[in-house]
């Protein structure tokens, strides 16, 4: 693949509804990728506001100038993970970065499962 194909990272913002993998897109390779289900329920129902709840957490997510290009498929509102934040979150170990980012993605369904849970049901005039 060519190194000089544009590469993304950040926030993924498109008319296709989240969930469904339509967008065939170029991230760094090592990236990670939040699911839009996470991103959503991080601003409580509204990407955008998750979007800015990650931008806060990790920080503006940019593409280092060596970073090798992997085609993948992605959802509007997924959230893409710079290789070099993974690696900081992994406290320099790209693996562990990896891993402590699924756990995160688990802890946060769970949440969201359980709160979901616990919602009253629809009000019955």
């Amino acid at each position: 693949m060519d190194n000089s194909a544009k590469m993304f990272v950040g926030p993924i913002h498109s008319d296709v509804a989240g969930r469904t993998d339509h967008l065939p897109i170029n991230v760094p390779s090592g990236a990670y990728v939040i699911p839009a289900d996470i991103v959503s329920a991080l601003g409580e129902g509204n990407t955008m506001a998750g979007f800015k709840d990650l931008n806060d957490m990790f920080g503006e997510q940019t593409v280092q100038g060596d970073e090798q290009p992997v085609e993948v498929v992605v959802a509007g509102g997924e959230y893409i993970i710079s290789p070099h934040s993974v690696q900081d979150i992994g406290g320099g170990d790209m693996d562990v970065g990896h891993d402590e980012l699924d756990k995160f993605v688990k802890m946060k369904r769970a949440e969201t499962v359980k709160t979901l849970k616990e919602l009253p049901g629809p009000r019955r005039d």
